[in-house]
């Protein structure tokens, strides 16, 4: 099923990189994934990975990769914050997510049964307290993805010499959608839920719980090709 999930990512995560890469090969040495663009003006490029220094040839319309040397003065700091910044909205989100759908359906079934705080208990004490929950998450995983996008900014001068890697353009353009489309949901919470509970007695409410799921799944889904690009940049493939 992991196998599954993991191919899933890997065709979501094309999407973004065909049209971004345009033609691609290997590292001989670390097998990332490199585009042709990454090359300087005379075919060569340092691999962000393994730092090996690749002179790029083109052959009958295919790649072929040569090492020609090792960059061994790049920089190695002692504590790098960006890999452990990205673990706050890739650990909260998907739980913010979570406490979402558990509202939604939670307010699904009260409009089916006539439920709401007036008449039940839990639809009164319970179901705002898992809103907030929600929203705390939800705006954690937000916030910490302003710090995780710009320790990201600094990891690439400072560690990759600020150098040119379609790689590192595609982390940059998905984190900054991903913090636009993450102040969208926090906004669009305040709108949707009511102490934790979806109203769906006009259009407008319900157009706006849509949205909000919407954007949701899309925050998801960048995230986990943030994930995906990013532990290719650190383990290679």
């Amino acid at each position: 099923m992991l196998s599954d999930i993991m191919k899933l990512v890997d065709r979501f995560v094309n999407l973004f990189k065909k049209p971004l890469y345009g033609k691609t090969f290997y590292c001989p040495v670390c097998h990332l994934e490199l585009s042709q663009h990454d090359t300087d003006e005379n075919g060569c490029l340092v691999c962000p990975l393994c730092s090996v220094v690749i002179e790029l040839y083109e052959t009958y319309g295919h790649f072929v990769p040569v090492v020609n040397d090792v960059e061994i003065n790049r920089a190695q700091p002692k504590t790098r914050l960006h890999p452990m910044a990205t673990h706050l909205p890739i650990g909260l989100f998907p739980f913010a997510l979570l406490g979402a759908g558990f509202l939604l359906l939670l307010s699904l079934y009260g409009s089916f049964a006539g439920l709401n705080a007036a008449n039940s208990p839990f639809f009164a004490n319970i179901s705002p307290i898992v809103g907030n929950v929600t929203l705390i998450m939800l705006s954690i995983a937000v916030v910490s993805s302003a710090l995780t996008f710009l320790t990201g900014v600094l990891d690439w001068k400072s560690r990759y010499g600020g150098r040119s890697y379609r790689v590192i353009t595609l982390k940059i353009l998905l984190s900054g959608i991903f913090l636009i489309v993450g102040v969208g949901t926090v906004a669009l919470h305040l709108v949707v839920f009511n102490a934790g509970i979806i109203s769906f007695d006009s259009l407008l409410a319900i157009l706006a719980a849509i949205a909000y799921f919407i954007l949701m799944g899309a925050g998801l889904f960048m995230l986990a090709t943030l994930g995906h690009v990013g532990g290719y940049l650190v383990f290679g493939k």
